[in-house]
């Protein structure tokens, strides 16, 4: 059981996150494209999206993950992302993966990222995939159960800060999207 409430835990802690700030300045440029699934007909340098709002979800997603791969070292590129209220709980699991000496191995893959607008502002519907983003420990051993969801719709607000997009937060949820 302990394994078990290990492995939801470190899954649902970007989830459950309260809405945080930020604001993207270079870690799109940065990123490497397997973070973005490409539409067809479309090259690596092409992938994305001429939409400012939908690329800074990209840019949080991206960040997220080098934060994840670092084991939690990394965190520098989440601040320029994000609202200061979510970077506080995002830097809550970066501690949580330092201290539980865990990284991600892999990337995860937005499927598809969308805009929509909501009375509590703009909102950002997407559908990212986990599988390839395993979660160990210090021993490389995985420590999420097998039957963890990979599929994962991400409802997250963004909020214009000067002259770009960050997130604010929102939810998560496992889905098959």
């Amino acid at each position: 059981m302990r394994m078990r409430n290990l492995a939801v835990t470190a899954t649902l802690i970007p989830v459950l996150l309260l809405p945080g700030c930020g604001n993207d300045t270079g870690v799109a440029a940065a990123a490497p494209a397997a973070h973005k699934v490409a539409r067809p007909g479309l090259t690596d340098e092409a992938v994305g999206s001429d939409d400012p709002v939908v690329n800074a979800y990209y840019a949080y997603r991206i960040a997220l993950d080098v934060m994840m791969r670092s084991g939690g070292s990394k965190t520098k590129q989440l601040e320029p992302v994000m609202t200061p209220k979510m970077l506080q709980s995002i830097s809550a699991q970066a501690k949580y993966f330092r201290t539980r000496k865990l990284h991600n191995t892999g990337t995860t893959k937005v499927l598809w990222a969308k805009r929509t607008l909501a009375s509590d502002g703009v909102i950002v519907s997407a559908c990212y995939d986990t599988s390839a983003a395993r979660t160990v420990n210090a021993r490389g051993h995985a420590v999420l159960p097998n039957t963890t969801p990979t599929r994962w719709l991400d409802q997250m607000r963004v909020l214009p800060q000067q002259s770009t997009w960050i997130v604010d937060g929102g939810t998560t949820t496992p889905t098959t999207c």
